[in-house]
């Protein structure tokens, strides 16, 4: 495990097929690995990402997933991206239009908040922006999203809502104070959302899943010394394997993909480490 590196794509058991997922953020890192997984066990998508410059990375997505499916001369799902800024409250309805284009008469049935607005200004220094971004993009724009989902009717019985949260929250480091009480509030919601949303659509499930350190396009872009600070200080916490290693984005998809499964139905209302063990939800690490 030491030296994990993530499986080459391979079609799995169809037990989503004829399912329609949103994934915020999914043309890179976790996201992307989360619809690739979703993809392959028959799930059809609608994904999002923050600008229509990124549209030709969910391209090269849609294209893995539809090459995969030729090979097995099987019909493969429906991919479908979409430009939705988080960090603009106009994209909710962006995307609920894309929705009824899209997939027009079929409900979702599972919805991933991944994308999020990562800022790292150290108290006393935040911006307006900053904050306002931060704010919008993390809590008001998934609130208007499940608001406006709940008032159309348009989840399935049986949905699995997934919020992608970070091991940020349990342990804080300088300039994360914006991003950590953003996710926080998510995490809180998910309690109150898995309380609430069986009433309107029975044997829904809300999780979180809190993520620890891992490669990705997010984290290669900030300065390799920060990174390698990053790396020194949190690895060595990992539990799995000796002497710690970073997480893959397809370790978070892999938890993700059984919080979605009919394997998951009771489990709501919790927070799910996806790390390694290097942070405990409700304990000490």
């Amino acid at each position: 495990m030491v030296d994990y590196q993530p499986p080459a794509p391979a079609l799995q058991e169809q037990d989503l097929k004829g399912k329609v997922a949103i994934v915020t953020g999914a043309s890179k890192g976790i996201g992307r690995a989360i619809s690739l997984s979703l993809a392959t066990r028959g799930c059809s998508i609608l994904g999002t990402y923050s600008s229509p410059q990124s549209a030709h990375i969910f391209d090269t997505l849609s294209s893995t997933v539809r090459n995969l499916y030729a090979a097995t001369k099987s019909k493969p799902p429906t991919m479908r991206g979409e430009a939705a800024d988080i960090t603009s409250l106009s994209s909710v309805d962006t995307l609920l239009t894309a929705l009824d284009y899209h997939f027009s008469g079929v409900q979702p049935s599972i919805l991933v908040f991944n994308a999020s607005h990562n800022t790292r200004p150290r108290v006393g220094s935040a911006s307006e922006d900053d904050i306002n971004d931060s704010l919008t993009g993390n809590l008001h724009w998934p609130i208007m999203l499940m608001e406006k989902l709940v008032q159309q009717g348009l989840f399935t019985p049986n949905s699995r809502v997934v919020v992608i949260s970070s091991d940020r929250v349990r342990d804080p480091s300088p300039g994360s104070g914006l991003f950590n009480a953003t996710r926080t509030a998510m995490e809180s919601l998910v309690r109150s959302w898995a309380v609430e949303l069986p009433h309107s659509f029975p044997g829904t499930t809300v999780n979180a899943v809190s993520v620890g350190l891992t490669d990705t396009p997010g984290l290669r872009a900030f300065p390799a010394e920060a990174v390698q600070a990053l790396k020194e200080q949190r690895l060595p916490k990992v539990k799995v394997v000796e002497g710690g290693r970073m997480g893959q984005a397809e370790d978070v998809a892999d938890v993700v993909g059984f919080l979605v499964s009919e394997k998951s139905r009771w489990v709501t209302g919790s927070v799910i480490a996806a790390n390694g063990g290097a942070e405990w939800v409700g304990g000490s690490s």
